[in-house]
């Protein structure tokens, strides 16, 4: 929790600062990000008999329902609105296709990306974690069952910089009928 709550102090600066200092942010964010999801191999260390004693104390800082990781969640459409400000009539796609013409948003959007593909991978990570030490046809440490937590695998927070790319493969033609 202390690793989510400093990504959501970085977040929360970046939402604000001048695009330098946001990306400084966004990158220490992302780290901290990475921080706790290599921390799920502690827990696979375990044996899933060991886990049982543990899950009991988890409590409120829980997997989904994490209080860090609910407090980053709430924090990302101030992130979008920020990005959606510095684009302002920029499209999206111009930024990629003119990269160097827009360098701090294609410098920002892309941290944004790395963000959000960081926590895809820590939410992964963590439904395999939870299949491995409790199974797969069981009720999570909130009363989750585990099938709903792997229906959040597709979420992401700035689902334009995922399908951007598949503008951009269209426009490269390289996509197959």
């Amino acid at each position: 929790e202390l690793w989510l709550k400093l990504a959501c102090f970085e977040v929360e600066e970046a939402t604000t600062a001048g695009i330098d200092a946001a990306l400084r942010c966004l990158s220490r964010a992302t780290l901290c990000i990475e921080f706790v999801t290599d921390a799920l191999a502690m827990l696979e260390r375990m044996s899933p008999w060991e886990f049982h004693a543990v899950r009991s104390q988890l409590g409120h800082g829980a997997g989904f329902d994490s209080p860090g990781f609910r407090r980053l969640h709430a924090l990302s459409p101030g992130l979008r609105r920020r990005f959606e400000e510095e684009l302002g009539d920029v499209a999206l796609v111009d930024v990629y296709l003119r990269g160097r013409e827009h360098e701090q948003l294609y410098q920002f959007a892309e941290a944004l990306f790395e963000l959000d593909e960081r926590v895809v991978n820590w939410r992964q990570r963590h439904v395999l974690m939870v299949e491995r030490m409790i199974g797969r046809g069981v009720i999570g440490t909130k009363g989750t069952p585990v099938e709903v937590l792997r229906e959040l695998l597709d979420d992401r927070w700035f689902p334009e910089l995922w399908d951007v790319r598949d503008e951009l493969t269209a426009i490269a033609g390289t996509s197959p009928a």
